[in-house]
């Protein structure tokens, strides 16, 4: 009976022993409020918030890429554009006029001397019964604009010899015609023009420019219109 009890006695110490076993307390990793903030700082996307471009800053940059946008899209500087042909026009009408001043001053300072050593003012008061002076004058103007029409004659020797060094005589005299032949196309009749009402700029010698022609064109179209109407 001993020997039967003997094996449960020993499995009654052993789970006593083991439910006298305390567990080891596990240590609680510890919370602050620190750790907390730096993972959600770290987890949290970060989001910025930008404000829009003004328009001062969106002028200047456009203005400082344009000039290079232009020199790269523009045409090469040897062709000769309708709106090079006009600006070269307009430059040969000053340098007309410029040498028609000149010629016209140097007539009147070449030429007037001789007449006045030759007595032209007393001939001419002798002849017609004007006073001297007069006729001094008269022949001085006189001088001064064969002066003046001779300076278109030379402004325009002098500009074909640049013409010719850029190599652009023979595109001018072509544009020069192109455009004659669409200003005889597109002017109005000048039949049905009157003193109360002309024809706008008959010749084209206001047309500087590509705006300037297509203004012209509307301000023919509108002549039209206008004789139609009174018809």
């Amino acid at each position: 009976m001993a020997t039967l009890l003997c094996p449960r006695a020993t499995c009654l110490r052993s789970l006593a022993s083991i439910t006298r076993v305390t567990p080891a307390p596990i240590a609680k990793s510890p919370f602050s409020t620190n750790v907390w903030k730096q993972l959600q700082s770290s987890t949290r996307p970060t989001i910025v918030c930008r404000s829009p471009p003004s328009r001062t800053s969106l002028a200047i940059r456009n203005a400082s890429s344009a000039p290079s946008t232009a020199a790269s899209t523009g045409p090469p500087a040897d062709v000769l554009t309708w709106d090079r042909f006009f600006a070269v026009r307009r430059r040969k009408r000053y340098i007309n006029l410029a040498v028609s001043i000149v010629t016209a001053g140097a007539t009147v300072v070449v030429v007037g001397p001789i007449l006045a050593q030759q007595d032209i003012d007393t001939w001419g008061a002798q002849i017609s019964g004007i006073d001297p002076m007069f006729v001094l004058g008269i022949s001085t103007i006189a001088v001064a604009a064969g002066g003046w029409l001779c300076g278109p004659s030379l402004g325009s020797a002098m500009f074909g010899v640049w013409a010719a060094r850029r190599g652009w005589a023979k595109a001018i005299q072509g544009k020069e015609k192109s455009f004659y032949r669409r200003i005889q196309k597109y002017r109005a009749d000048p039949s049905s023009s009157s003193p109360q009402n002309p024809i706008p700029d008959y010749y084209g010698e206001k047309v500087a420019s590509v705006k300037d022609y297509r203004r012209w064109l509307k301000d023919q179209r509108a002549f039209k219109l206008k004789k139609n109407k009174n018809l």
